[in-house]
C-alpha cells in the first residue's frame, strides 16, 4: 500500500514536468498560407532566411554585413507600409554610457551604430503611442538567427499586420544596434535624446537566449501591479511567467536592452526572451535551421496579441493605470499554470493567503495538543537536513557524470534540459527511498498522525516569512500550504489533505523547474539535486500518513 502511494506521488510530480514541459515548447506553428491576419512563423522563417542571406551570415555592429542587415530590414518594412528612419550615432566609448561588457573589445574602431525607426500611424495619434523593440545586431560568431533574428522578424510580421489593418495607436518599432557589445544602440538613443517617441504608453522588448522552446515574459517595470492586473493574461498561450523569475533576473549580471527602457528611459514594459536551445547561443550554429517554428510562431502571438492588449485601452483606462502606479506603487505577484492561465494577486493578499493557510495547518495541532507536532517537527528537521546533504552529493555525482561527456568545456550543452530533469527524476527516486528507510526508523505509528502536519507546519512557517521577504516568489508555498490546510480542516483523512497539498505543489513548481534548467544551464545540478530532495519531505507526507485523524497517543492497529 505504502509502495503504490509513493509511486502515485511521484507520477504526478513528473506528469506535471511532462506535461508543463511539452505545453512550454510553444505553439504549433502555422504554414505560410495562413489567414494574412494573424503571425504566421512559416512567413516569419521567409523573411528571416531573406533577412540573413544564404548562407547566413554574422552582422555585428559596426560590420559592413550588420549595414547590408538594417538596410534588408528597412526596405521590407517600407513595404508593408512602416514609415522608416535611420538614426545613425558614432560610437564614442570615451562619453557614452554602455553595459559593461568583455565584447566591448572586439567592436571595430570607431564605429557607428546604425538603429532603425519603423512607425505605423495610428488612427488616434493623440493617444499615446506603443513602443515594441529588439536589436537587429548579432554578436561577433554567428549569423544570430536566433538572437536576436527571432525578434527582427517578429516585430516586422507585426509591422505588416499593422500596415493591413492600422491601430487606434501610433505604434513604434525601435531595431536598436550594438546590443551584443553593451546595450550601445539604446544608450545611444537615450543619451542623444535621438528617438522622437513622447511618453509611450508601454514598451514590449523581445530577445533571446536561444534557439527553442516558448518565450517567457521574464521581467517587467517597477510598480508594475496596475499593468499587469490590465495585460498579463494577454500573452499569448503558453503564458509562461512569473514574478519570481523576475526577482532572479534582477540577481544577474545578465541585461537586455529593456534595462535601458526602464532604468534610463523609465518607460513601463515587460522583457520576453527565448531561453531553450541555448547551445546554439552566440555560436556559428545559430542559423535558422536551428531555429524552432514554434518560437517563432510564439514570439510573432506575443507581439500582436500584447500590441492589441494595449492599442484596445482607451485613454481613460491608460489614465487610470498610470494614476493607480502613482498612487498606489506595488508590484505584483503573479505566476501561470501550465502556460494556461497566470494567476495574479498583491503582496498583501498573497500575506492574507498565507495567514489562513498557515492557521488552517496549524489548527489541528493546537486543538489537539501541539506538544506532539512539535516533537515530530524536531525529529523531521535532522532528516530533512541528511536529506539535503544527500541531494548535494548526488547532484555532484551527476556533475561529474556529466564532464565525462563530449560537453565538459561548453558553457551550455545539446542535453540541458535532459540533464537536468534526469537529475531531478534520480534525485527524487533516490531521496525518497532513503527517506522510507529514515523515516521508519525515526518515526513510530503515533506519529504518523501528526507527521503529515508536522511537515506542513514547517512548510507553512516558511510560507508565511517567504510572504513578508520573498512575496515575490512565496507563491510556491504559500498556494500549497491553503490546499493543505484547508482540507485538514474540513476532510476526515490527514492523507487527503497531504494529497491536496502535494499535488498543488507539484503542479506549481514541476513546470517551474523546467524553465529553471533551461535558465541556469547544466552545471548547477546539486541546485537542482538540492529541490528535488526537499520536495521529497512534502511527498513523503503523502505515503507516511495514511490513517485518519484521531488521537495521536493511540496506536492503530499495524495491518490497518
Amino acid at each position: 500500500m505504502v509502495g503504490s502511494r509513493i509511486l502515485a506521488a511521484g507520477a504526478f510530480f513528473f506528469l506535471a514536468i511532462f506535461v508543463g514541459g511539452m505545453l512550454y515548447r510553444g505553439p504549433a506553428p502555422l504554414a505560410s498560407d495562413a489567414d494574412p491576419s494573424v503571425p504566421s512563423a512559416a512567413r516569419m522563417r521567409e523573411n528571416l532566411n531573406h533577412l540573413l542571406g544564404v548562407p547566413a551570415q554574422q552582422h555585428s555592429a559596426g560590420s559592413p554585413e550588420g549595414v547590408q542587415f538594417r538596410d534588408r530590414l528597412q526596405s521590407y518594412l517600407d513595404g508593408v507600409g512602416a514609415q522608416t528612419t535611420r538614426i545613425d550615432i558614432p560610437f564614442d566609448l570615451e562619453n557614452q554610457s554602455w553595459h559593461p561588457s568583455d565584447r566591448i573589445k572586439l567592436l571595430p574602431e570607431s564605429p557607428t551604430l546604425h538603429n532603425l525607426l519603423a512607425t505605423i500611424p495610428g488612427k488616434s495619434p493623440e493617444l499615446a503611442p506603443i513602443v515594441i523593440a529588439t536589436h537587429h545586431d548579432s554578436c561577433p560568431w554567428g549569423p544570430g538567427a536566433g538572437d536576436a533574428g527571432s525578434a527582427v522578424v517578429a516585430l516586422a510580421e507585426c509591422a505588416r499586420l499593422l500596415g493591413q489593418s492600422p491601430p487606434q495607436r501610433t505604434t513604434h518599432f525601435v531595431f536598436s544596434d550594438g546590443e551584443e557589445f553593451g546595450l550601445l544602440g539604446v544608450h545611444a538613443l537615450f543619451g542623444h535624446n535621438a528617438l522622437p517617441i513622447n511618453d509611450p504608453a508601454f514598451v514590449l522588448n523581445f530577445d533571446a537566449r536561444g534557439t527553442l522552446g516558448g518565450v517567457p515574459m521574464f521581467e517587467t517595470h517597477d510598480n508594475n501591479a496596475a499593468w499587469a492586473n490590465a495585460i498579463i493574461n494577454d500573452l499569448a498561450f503558453p503564458k509562461i511567467t512569473t514574478s519570481l523569475a523576475v526577482l532572479v533576473y534582477r540577481t544577474l549580471p545578465n541585461a537586455t536592452d529593456f534595462d535601458v527602457y526602464r532604468k534610463n528611459f523609465g518607460w513601463p514594459g515587460f522583457n520576453y526572451a527565448t531561453i531553450g536551445g541555448a547551445y546554439h547561443y552566440h555560436t556559428p550554429h545559430d542559423t535558422p535551421e536551428n531555429v524552432s517554428d514554434r518560437t517563432l510562431q510564439h514570439m510573432g502571438n506575443h507581439v500582436a496579441f500584447m500590441h492589441h492588449a494595449i492599442d484596445r485601452l482607451s485613454k481613460d483606462e491608460l489614465q487610470a493605470i498610470r494614476d493607480q502606479t502613482t498612487s498606489q506603487p506595488s508590484n505584483a505577484v503573479f505566476f501561470d499554470v501550465l502556460g494556461l492561465h497566470v494567476f495574479i494577486m498583491s503582496s498583501a493578499t498573497q500575506v492574507v493567503l498565507a495567514v489562513i493557510g498557515f492557521l488552517a495547518v496549524w489548527w489541528r495541532p493546537l486543538r489537539n495538543g501541539i506538544g506532539n507536532a512539535l516533537i515530530t517537527v524536531l525529529k523531521i528537521l535532522p532528516v530533512g537536513l541528511l536529506l539535503i546533504i544527500a541531494s548535494v552529493i548526488l547532484g555532484f555525482v551527476t556533475i561529474v557524470v556529466l564532464k565525462q561527456t563530449p560537453y565538459h568545456s561548453l558553457r551550455y550543452t545539446p542535453v540541458d534540459l535532459e540533464a537536468g530533469l534526469i537529475t531531478i527524476a534520480v534525485t527524487t527516486v533516490a531521496i525518497t527511498l532513503l527517506a522510507e528507510v529514515l523515516l521508519k526508523r525515526v518515526f513510530r505509528f503515533s506519529a504518523e498522525f501528526v507527521f503529515a502536519d508536522a511537515v506542513w507546519m514547517i512548510v507553512s512557517t516558511l510560507g508565511l516569512v517567504a510572504a513578508f521577504f520573498l512575496p515575490a516568489g512565496a507563491y510556491i508555498l504559500v498556494f500549497p500550504v491553503l490546499a493543505y490546510g484547508i482540507v485538514a480542516v474540513i476532510a476526515p483523512r490527514q492523507s487527503l489533505a497531504a494529497w491536496f497539498g502535494w499535488c498543488v505543489m507539484a503542479l506549481i513548481v514541476g513546470p517551474v523547474l523546467v524553465l529553471l534548467v533551461q535558465s541556469i544551464g547544466p552545471w548547477k545540478q546539486p541546485i537542482y539535486a538540492v529541490i528535488a530532495g526537499l520536495l521529497c519531505v512534502p511527498m513523503a507526507a503523502v505515503w507516511f500518513a495514511s490513517h485518519k485523524f484521531a488521537d495521536p497517543m493511540i496506536e492503530p492497529d499495524p495491518s490497518s
